[in-house]
């Protein structure tokens, strides 16, 4: 009698019966008949302008919580004010979440 494999191959590296992951955004299950059944994550696109790739972790984290561009590349937290020049002030706009370009305007220099 042929003897019954214990566990499946998949993408050339054997692996025993039940779950396992190959990359964390990655859930793998191999069944007693030798089948491989994975399941892939899918990540939200984060509402943060520098979401930060952790290892071992299938999604990006914003360790910064809400954060903006200025428009000189300049990262601004949610409630700080970034000076961009002596005239334009900038802020993360909070209740646009889809947006990461922070809102800045522009004060007129008194003239004496």
């Amino acid at each position: 009698m042929p003897t019954l494999p214990s566990g499946c191959y998949y993408r050339g590296s054997f692996y025993p019966f039940g779950w396992f992951s190959t990359h964390p955004c990655e859930s793998c299950q191999c069944s007693t008949s030798g089948q491989v059944m994975c399941m892939f994550n899918d990540c939200w696109q984060p509402a943060y302008a520098d979401p930060v790739q952790e290892k071992d972790y299938c999604c990006p984290t914003c360790p910064n919580g809400y954060t903006c561009k200025a428009p000189d590349g300049h990262i601004v937290k949610a409630g700080e004010t970034y000076h961009l020049n002596s005239y334009t002030s900038c802020q993360c706009a909070t209740q646009i979440w889809a947006s990461f370009k922070a809102i800045c305007t522009q004060q007129n220099p008194s003239i004496p």
